[in-house]
């Protein structure tokens, strides 16, 4: 696999685990409940922790992920079998991204059973100190890993198919772009604009991020299709 091949599957990987919405959501909610009773010093240091928790984890689960694929796999990387497999994935995921993603019209209310989507709420709201803002951004990236997993085995594969320097680079890559809204927020946070503005933003654009997300999985599938399967074949 050619590094540019393997750069774009893990930059593509990272922008559509960028574009599912549960950490966003997560980390309004989190600012929110703070700005309702802290200060402002003290919801930066929240959000800010938060922010830690999901980077770090979307780090730990590319990294295991690529130690599972070396290890597993006889050759160190994917089979084959396994790009077929994962192409009809991210085929099927896009278009469940595009129509059972959001819940309701009108809302941004996720896929996510009700019984974790209640959890979530309720310890965004209840967060009060860091070390707990910090446990709910490494919850968040799990509670989605039926999204993002096989971004992550597409990612780690590409990895591994790079030199141990750009090895790091592309997992570097990979946790920054997966984290880049929740950054962008805090950007947009610090410079004055308030949550019921971003989240009304959101709401508006709904149909632009549901579109995003389904495309970007498909396109992806398309992109190992072509430079990975029907290369393969030639």
């Amino acid at each position: 696999m050619e590094v540019y091949i393997s750069l774009g599957i893990i930059i593509l990987g990272g922008l559509v685990t960028a574009s599912l919405q549960l950490p966003l959501g997560t980390l309004l909610l989190l600012y929110h409940a703070s700005l309702g009773k802290n200060i402002r010093a003290k919801t930066k240091k929240l959000a800010s922790s938060f922010i830690c928790g999901s980077t770090l984890m979307n780090f730990l689960l590319l990294g295991t992920t690529i130690f599972l694929v070396y290890a597993l796999s006889p050759i160190g990387k994917l089979p084959d079998i396994a790009y077929i497999i994962l192409c009809g994935l991210l085929v099927a995921l896009g278009l469940i991204a595009w129509f059972f993603y959001y819940r309701r019209k009108g809302s941004t209310e996720l896929w996510l059973p009700r019984h974790l989507a209640r959890y979530i709420d309720s310890r965004a709201k209840s967060t009060n100190d860091a070390s707990e803002a910090f446990s709910l951004g490494l919850l968040v990236p799990l509670s989605e890993i039926l999204f993002t997993l096989p971004l992550l085995v597409l990612s780690a594969d590409a990895v591994l198919h790079l030199d141990a320097i750009n090895q790091a680079f592309g997992l570097v890559i990979f946790t920054i772009s997966g984290t880049l809204p929740l950054l962008i927020l805090r950007i947009f946070i610090r410079r004055g604009r308030n949550v019921a503005e971003v989240q009304r933003w959101r709401i508006k654009n709904k149909g632009f991020f549901r579109f995003f997300t389904g495309a970007g999985f498909i396109i992806l599938a398309v992109f190992i299709l072509a430079f990975i399967i029907l290369k393969g074949v030639e």
